[in-house]
């Protein structure tokens, strides 16, 4: 293998980057995948590349098309090779009927909740299979789900919430456990987008998108010639690489994705999908990654820096290169006939392709028997075609993810509501209480198509991550079904431009649920922070004639609230996230209190747009924009604490109905060997007087007791934060551990945080390993990011 060496480069902004230099001291120069725990699999593709004794066997499995699928790897019908088919999405099977829409990344997160992450997991993998997918993605023959950037630089992004967290921990356990528990349904994962793809466009009005691929001249935003302009930049050093944005890519190829999908933008002003530092040293040689990278539909820019870079198969390759198609030339074609070529004259070598082939063929045949796998079932150019229901019972697990990640952030005492039949009034207002006045379906993948304002409830953000939901549960449907007969009136108003009415309507009603959304899709990062569709101006007009406003909030991360948020009126405020097609019914037991809120804030929301990072959306519409992470390391939370600038809501803030008190945090050396990685990677570092081998083996476990010391049932998440020593340049806290509890009244339970090798170490640059620091570390558990409530110090090196 190469030798990674680092080296720091100026950039035009003045911002210190590093790149790789990857040296070479055996050949051939690259990574080679030797299939790790992929024993079988490896074996049977070795066997099936031998016999391919022409090129274009070869290259056409490294080379993508277009047909039912969003796409296919190519075929080789005499080897009985069939093509693979690719399809998205984070969160659930699209385009495509008879599917479930299930909650998105992000609320999933708010649950803070194992083993509804891996629930979920299952249950898209199951979807995914019986949908005759063969890879999955967060975009991918049976491609499978998992999103792990963006990680949520910058709460204008606005991909953000397909994305689980911007804290890097919380993003790699739910990565961890959606590829493990997908892929143990036989298909294939890809988690995407590798890596630093933090924002979609640039332009004042951030609609103005720079190229995501090189051929596009379509979109309105086409202002420079094609190969001028080059996609954003996102540059930052090794460090920030190591320990943020790596981090959940990490977990996902330790889980045994079986791909990973390069993004749109350019790394260190190097295109992401031909980055030898990246794939080449990052992925597949400190991460031993042995599955395939697959670009990004557009994101290949050439074919021979990209096949020497580390890509492995290019989409859509060339299915959108059809003269006379309405979109050719949308994409460029690359691979097929010029790799061909390439390897012919030895510019690529041919055990590079080889490499490529294999790294395809061997996580499919692991996972999944060709000659049994079923075929695929959906057509993405007509979802008019009859076809299978794969939705099982899983409306059951979406409606418990909903319920589960519900946040309430204010309660001065108007949740719960009492008993139906002691009510007299209830007012539901807003445009986001109620159905779609278009249909659930009608408005294509932005959800918002037909029209932004008055559109209905938010479930999910829109583009590529959007799963057309089977039906919808909308919260006024579900609490109309809940109160019935013996209830309260339901005084409805299903708009947001009418003060009056709605006010009007809201001085009628003892009770006034508000219901107001903030929109987000791929494509567009968010114009603002506020809510959509006049929200502020609503919950200030009913708050204004009724003395117990609840607020209900369906959004795709930090929203500023200031406008009203201290109104005496408003007594309540529930973050329901996005919750997919059991929203109402996840709603409905919170409210009445059958179940005390248990979600936590999977991110921070500040109190004014300048408390985060300057300069986290680069709005310049130049021929080379620039995004220079000069945060570093100090995303979401970390910033917060280390500016000491006090948030609305902190990262992992959420209230209950009911009280918990914690007790001392224990701490005992207890070493067991990693147990945990279906695949290994080859992560260096110093050892610390142990005998272990991996970065996953757990050194400690700590554990609080905690105690529910009020009248109901509920659940606490205990929170585990570290201090590194202050000689190293880290944030002032870390989450390195949570563990939810259900706890009766007067009941206790232990809340246990085991502490891997990687949880306790930072990245030397220059010695390019992890280490655990000498010095003093302080561990607290609590609440919340800023609700610390024991603390315990230690020294470990």
């Amino acid at each position: 293998m190469g030798k990674i060496v680092p080296t720091l480069l100026l950039l035009v902004h003045g911002a210190l980057v590093w790149s790789y230099d990857l040296r070479a001291e055996s050949t051939p120069p690259f990574p080679v995948a030797d299939g790790g725990s992929w024993t079988a699999g490896f074996a049977k593709a070795k066997a099936l590349i031998a016999k391919m004794i022409y090129l274009e066997f070869k290259v056409n499995i490294t080379t993508g098309y277009t047909g039912n699928c969003v796409g296919f790897t190519g075929e080789v019908p005499r080897l009985n090779v069939t093509a693979v088919c690719l399809q998205d999405g984070p969160d659930g099977v699209r385009p495509a009927r008879r599917v479930s829409q299930f909650p998105a990344g992000i609320t999933t997160a708010a649950t803070w909740n194992r083993d509804l992450m891996a629930a979920r997991g299952a249950a898209l993998g199951q979807e995914f299979h019986d949908k005759g997918i063969n890879v999955a993605s967060a975009h991918l023959h049976r491609l499978g789900p998992v999103t792990g950037g963006p990680l949520g630089r910058s709460p204008f992004g606005g991909r953000n919430w397909e994305g689980f967290s911007p804290d890097s921990y919380l993003n790699g356990v739910a990565s961890y456990l959606t590829v493990k528990n997908a892929q143990e349904q036989g298909v294939i994962t890809c988690a995407k987008h590798y890596i630093g793809y933090e924002q979609a466009r640039t332009g004042a009005d951030r609609w103005s998108e720079t190229f995501r691929d090189p051929y596009n001249l379509t979109e309105v935003y086409s202002v420079f010639p094609p190969l001028v302009q080059t996609p954003i930049s996102s540059n930052f050093d090794d460090k920030t690489a190591h320990e943020v944005y790596m981090w959940p890519f990490a977990e996902a190829v330790r889980a045994g994705t079986g791909a990973i999908m390069c993004s749109y933008n350019e790394i260190n002003q190097t295109h992401s999908c031909s980055d030898d530092a990246t794939l080449n040293g990052l992925l597949k040689t400190e991460l031993a990654f042995q599955g395939a990278v697959i670009s990004d539909w557009g994101g290949t820019w050439d074919t021979e820096s990209s096949a020497l870079g580390g890509l492995d198969i290019s989409m859509p390759g060339t299915g959108f290169n059809i003269p006379g198609s309405p979109v050719f030339g949308l994409f460029g074609a690359f691979f097929g006939a010029e790799l061909v070529a390439l390897v012919e004259n030895g510019t690529v070598s041919e055990a590079r392709l080889d490499d490529m082939v294999l790294r395809t063929l061997a996580p499919i045949l692991q996972h999944q028997d060709p000659s049994t796998y079923p075929l695929p079932t959906i057509d993405v150019n007509d979802l008019n075609k009859p076809t299978n229901n794969v939705r099982r019972d899983h409306y059951t697990l979406i409606r418990d993810i909903g319920e589960e990640a519900l946040t309430l952030v204010k309660n001065t005492g108007g949740l719960p509501l009492p008993n139906p039949a002691s009510m007299q009034s209830l007012a539901v207002i807003g445009e986001d209480a109620s159905a779609s006045p278009y249909g659930a379906t009608s408005c294509g993948d932005t959800g918002t198509a037909c029209q932004i304002e008055n559109n209905g409830t938010m479930t999910m953000g829109g583009g590529s991550g959007w799963a057309y939901p089977p039906y919808t549960i909308d919260p006024l449907a579900a609490i109309n079904a809940f109160v019935r007969a013996d209830g309260p009136d339901i005084n409805a108003h299903l708009e947001n431009w009418d003060l009056a009415a709605a006010a009007l309507q809201a001085s009628r009603s003892e009770t006034a649920l508000v219901f107001i959304n903030a929109y987000a899709q791929e494509g567009a990062d968010r114009h603002n922070l506020t809510s959509f569709s006049n929200g502020d101006a609503l919950v200030k007009a009913v708050a204004a004639v009724n003395n117990n406003t609840i607020v209900i909030l369906h959004i795709p991360g930090p929203v500023i609230v200031e406008d009203w948020i201290d109104l005496e009126n408003v007594t309540a405020v529930l973050i329901a996230h996005l919750p997919g097609q059991e929203s109402g019914h996840s709603l409905v037991p919170v409210l009445w209190g059958q179940k005390s809120p248990s979600g936590k804030l999977p991110f921070t929301v500040a109190k004014d747009v300048s408390d985060w990072p300057p300069n986290n959306i680069v709005s310049d519409p130049v021929l080379a924009p620039q995004a220079n992470f000069t945060e570093k390391l100090l995303i979401d939370y970390k910033w917060f604490d280390a500016k000491n600038i006090t948030p609305r809501w902190e990262f992992g803030f959420g209230l209950s109905y009911t009280t918990f008190k914690f007790g001392e945090l224990g701490l005992v050396k207890s070493f067991k060997a990693d147990n945990t990685s279906v695949q290994h990677t080859a992560e260096p570092f110093a050892k610390v007087g142990d005998s272990g081998s991996s970065m996953y083996d757990v050194l400690y476990t700590a554990s609080v007791r905690v105690t529910n010391t009020g009248k109901v049932q509920g659940a606490e998440v205990a929170q585990l934060y570290i201090s590194f020593p202050t000689s190293e340049d880290e944030p002032p806290n870390l989450l390195r551990g949570f563990d939810k509890l259900d706890l009766a009244p007067g009941q206790s339970g232990t809340a246990t945080f085991d502490l891997t090798r990687k949880d306790l170490s930072v990245w030397n640059v220059v010695d390019q390993r992890w280490e655990i620091p000498q010095g003093t570390f302080t561990l607290s558990a609590g609440a919340s990011s800023r609700d610390l409530r024991a603390v315990s110090t230690h020294t470990f090196a």
